[in-house]
């Protein structure tokens, strides 16, 4: 019996288990309502709006001159 022919079944019967506990654990997770899933995509965007302003004022030049001066001061 060649060794593969042991360990290849053996991570094949792994795997399934591994599977068929993930599929047990995932009917059991709660399942969110509409309305929480509303709030949550509502706070997401309000997120993204907020890392837009950052994005922005890091990338202005403005910004970058004014961080070069504070750097000279220190």
């Amino acid at each position: 019996m060649n060794v593969f022919e042991f360990v290849l079944p053996l991570i094949g019967l792994i795997l399934v288990f591994k599977l068929i506990k993930l599929a047990i654990v995932h009917n059991k997770l709660p399942r969110r309502d509409d309305a929480v899933n509303n709030e949550l995509l509502a706070r997401l965007n309000q997120v993204e709006e907020r890392v837009q302003v950052l994005e922005r004022i890091v990338t202005d030049e403005r910004y970058d001159l004014k961080r070069q001066f504070k750097d000279l001061g220190t």
